[in-house]
């Protein structure tokens, strides 16, 4: 099954109900569809075919969407990359995926034109803007009497998500149709949606995670997609309230700074049922604050792009464990096990593995990574958890993040989870820094709102931390680096 086939599905259905708004603009299921045909034709007559490799480098606009399901339509494999990439990582990834075309919007195209003299197989560069030496969207228009929708199967390539590149060069984890159907399908169904809800979507769509839970289960139910471009607080809030919105997406960095908008205790989000955090964890802190102040209960899941999205979320009328990212989804067989791959007790620290329908294909071209990775039919995460006795599962932290200091394992979690209590601290990031004595020190990286020192910091930890995970340096910033869903980067700060 081709996954496109969703949105004509709800095209038949619902024709001329609203698919998309966006800005001034709102776009019908109908319109789309018909979009889709004529610039998959037209997209065909440029030699875009059945198995070709495609680059979007695209904002969340409809251009992205139309783009998006006219690629799989074809039977293409879509690369979705950051459009905020600059050269040396768009030629890595463009030469890694085999992309023989790119397609890119205002904020991109310079870089890609930048990047096209050491590119080894892109043929054709294609703007949503007048630019000297590319082909114009507006030009690539066939007929849509001449469109055919391409044939998959379950297992055949439906896109390549290249990773943040945080363990070394970003590696391309494929992901078939088979893997999006069943998200699709069980993500749908976990949260009980319907035609009736309305979905905001101010993560960037080239993220796996705002693609599924913005755009594949709004398709798959006919449901009404609010598009916004980014992410700015206040004009945010107002656009939950005022448009009635009962889904929300976003990550832990949203709703801090959702928190220090004055205007959020005048705002009603009564029809907000779900506020979804994803992409990084969530301080329990944060958790308790919206949902004092939003009258709605995050649900945080876990998940990564190796997974096309989720391994665990909380279900329908399940009950909420605190600091727990759930239980893993129907289908889905979970493990932590310790180093020699035994199942660790309940309530010890170990690696997450897990099997089933969602684990991508392997990374594009890289055979030694893609073993290292998955063996015998199980993914290993590399990330560090706990299970209580109900099977609920407690994200701990990273492997490679953890810290080992004078033979104690230290998890930078646990520390940033204590610092997320203190009134005047903003944001931070915890990590280990080499050190002659104890091998590893801590080290805490803070954006505060009023005036402290680190020793104000450090006897707050002392407070609530056994003293050998009480950092020893404190930094202070005016702002922490991160990535364009919202999430903290580490790797910049130890440099």
């Amino acid at each position: 099954m081709n996954m496109s086939q969703l949105l004509f599905n709800s095209a038949e259905k619902y024709p001329k109900d609203e698919f998309i708004f966006f800005q001034n603009k709102v776009l019908t299921y109908g319109s789309i569809a018909e979009k889709v045909k004529e610039k998959a034709s037209g997209l065909r007559q440029y030699g875009i075919k059945n198995g070709s490799h495609v680059a979007l480098m695209m904002g969340n606009k409809p251009e992205y969407i139309i783009a998006y399901f006219s690629l799989l339509s074809l039977g293409a494999t879509v690369i979705p990359i950051n459009p905020t990439f600059r050269q040396k990582e768009i030629t890595y990834i463009l030469n890694d995926s085999d992309a023989e075309a790119v397609i890119a919007d205002e904020n991109a195209i310079e870089s890609v034109k930048s990047a096209r003299p050491s590119l080894n197989t892109v043929k054709m560069v294609i703007s949503i803007t007048e630019s000297k030496h590319c082909i114009h969207w507006s030009k690539v228009n066939g007929h849509n009497k001449d469109f055919f929708l391409e044939e998959k199967a379950l297992d055949d390539t439906a896109q390549i998500i290249y990773t943040s590149g945080t363990t070394g060069s970003p590696k391309g984890a494929v992901i078939t149709h088979g893997n999006l159907k069943w998200m699709t399908k069980t993500c749908t169904e976990m949260n009980s949606l319907t035609k009736e809800d309305r979905i905001l979507v101010v993560l960037p769509i080239f993220h796996a995670y705002a693609k599924l839970q913005g755009l594949w289960q709004a398709v798959n139910k006919g449901c009404k997609v609010y598009l916004e471009e980014r992410f700015v607080p206040e004009p945010i809030l107002h656009r939950l309230a005022d448009n009635k919105i009962t889904i929300f997406l976003g990550v832990p960095t949203m709703y801090t700074m959702f928190l220090a908008v004055p205007s959020i205790y005048q705002l009603d989000f009564s029809n907000l049922r779900i506020a979804g955090s994803g992409g990084a964890s969530l301080p329990l802190e944060t958790i308790d604050k919206v949902r004092e102040v939003m009258g709605v209960v995050l649900r945080e899941g876990y998940g990564q792009t190796e997974s096309t999205v989720m391994i665990s979320c909380f279900p329908p009328n399940v009950e909420r464990r605190h600091g727990s990212v759930g239980l893993p989804l129907p289908g889905i067989e979970l493990k932590v096990i310790d180093p020699a791959g035994r199942e660790v007790p309940t309530g010890e620290v170990g690696e997450i593995i897990f099997r089933g329908p969602n684990a991508m294909k392997g990374y594009y071209k890289k055979e030694l990574e893609t073993k290292e990775t998955i063996k015998d039919g199980w993914v290993y995460t590399g990330d560090l958890a706990k299970r209580d006795e109900n099977g609920y599962l407690y994200i701990v932290d990273r492997k490679k993040d953890m810290i080992i200091r004078g033979g104690y394992n230290v998890y930078p979690r646990e520390i940033e989870e204590v610092l997320y209590t203190h009134p005047n601290i903003v944001e931070c990031a915890v990590l280990g820094e080499s050190d002659p004595v104890f091998g590893e020190e801590i080290a805490a990286y803070l954006v505060v709102n009023n005036d402290i020192g680190p020793e104000d910091i450090k006897a707050f930890c002392k407070q609530n931390l056994a003293r050998y995970k009480v950092p020893k340096n404190i930094y202070f910033r005016e702002s922490l680096p991160k990535n364009a869903t919202g999430k903290i980067l580490k790797a910049p700060l130890k440099n």
